[in-house]
């Protein structure tokens, strides 16, 4: 008896050193190599591997050309677990959205800067030109300070080149609604575009 419960005693130890072995095993997963944006195309570079356990949807590296080309829909930062919930076969412009370029004086833009995935609306200024010179009338002109037309309504920055901060231009593209699209590249060539940061989900 004194044998059997000996044999008892040990096949539990066994049996509960195994399964904590087993908990902790670490699988290859797909990791954050380098930062990505949302909106934006996961590229190889952007993939490094990580050992983990425990992440539900991590995706295993034995996938990682299958998510090459598949979209962020969060920012991604350097060294975060990539899982199916962050990415989507949906590109940037989806269906029904265009992307325009701008190029804004730093007075049109937020002083405290933009990043990719920050939600603007786009406004229809006055030319800078026709300001400094005089032009147009002046309760017209007055008209369309005091009521700004919003050209688009919560578009979102998908990339950023140039500091406000710096005197230079500030080199914005925007996905917009296709619908406005064209008016929002028209007033942005005769440099009547500002932007303004918006919460997401709000409204101006």
């Amino acid at each position: 008896m004194l044998i059997l419960a000996a044999l008892l005693v040990l096949g539990f130890a066994l049996a509960t050193a195994w399964l904590v072995t087993r908990a902790g095993d670490k699988v290859s997963v797909l990791g954050v190599g380098s930062p990505i944006s949302k909106g934006h195309e996961i590229e190889r570079d952007n993939l490094v591997s990580s050992a983990v356990s425990g992440i539900a949807g991590a995706i295993p590296v034995e996938r990682a050309n299958d998510i090459v080309g598949k979209t962020a829909t969060v920012d991604l930062v350097k060294g975060q677990v990539l899982t199916e919930a962050m990415i989507t076969t949906t590109p940037t412009p989806a269906t029904g959205q265009s992307t325009v370029g701008l190029a804004l004086d730093p007075t049109r833009v937020p002083s405290s800067g933009l990043d990719p995935g920050d939600i603007v609306d786009v406004i229809a200024v006055p030319n800078s030109e026709a300001g400094e010179s005089g032009g147009g009338s002046g309760s017209g002109r007055a008209t369309s300070l005091d009521n700004p037309t919003v050209l688009a309504r919560a578009a979102t920055v998908y990339s950023v080149r140039g500091v406000a901060t710096d005197g230079g231009k500030v080199l914005l593209t925007v996905v917009v609604d296709s619908k406005a699209a064209g008016p929002v590249a028209a007033y942005s060539t005769s440099d009547q575009v500002a932007v303004v940061e918006v919460a997401a989900g709000g409204d101006q």
